[in-house]
């Protein structure tokens, strides 16, 4: 009676273990898979993860709400553009493809004039939003952040010195 009753006992917080983690499995499935959040939850994650104080966060979460409808506007007129773009981009980064190659494969993709027009407004929208969110943060903030570095990632090329 003993034995059963300590296996019954194993079971049951075997069990009780075991839920929470098949939970959680399940919400990571789905999120996966889900819609997007809002286009400008990532840039507000990534100030907030720079420890800005509360109130230049009010700023900035203010700031992103008045660009989420005009970005997903933008982001409507692209239509299937972005699924395309992103196929080529896989497709040519397994491809072995990278720098100026990869850009090239990216361009090369096929889009109308009304999501040119949509993929520019887009890309103007966002510069807008990051310079405004830039200008109400500190140089360590912008650095931790990588928001309103003023050229993105362009590298500066050195100047090679003749001992001619």
């Amino acid at each position: 009676m003993k034995n059963v009753l300590k296996t019954m006992c194993l079971l049951a917080l075997a069990v009780v273990i075991a839920l929470p983690l098949a939970a959680e499995d399940k919400k990571k499935k789905k999120k996966k898979g889900g819609k997007r959040g809002s286009p400008t939850a990532a840039l507000v994650k990534k100030v907030k993860a720079a420890g800005v104080s509360e109130e230049t966060l009010k700023k900035v979460e203010e700031i992103a709400a008045s660009f989420n409808t005009k970005i997903a506007e933008a982001r409507k007129g692209l239509g299937d553009a972005r699924q395309k773009i992103a196929a080529a981009r896989k497709k040519a980064q397994d491809d072995g493809k990278k720098g100026k190659e990869l850009q090239a494969a990216v361009r090369a993709v096929e889009l109308t004039d009304e999501q040119k027009a949509a993929q520019k407004e887009l890309q103007g929208l966002n510069r807008e939003l990051n310079t405004k969110v830039a200008a109400l943060l500190t140089p360590e903030q912008r650095q931790k952040t990588k928001i309103g570095g003023g050229g993105g990632n362009a590298k500066k090329k050195k100047k090679k010195k003749d001992d001619a």
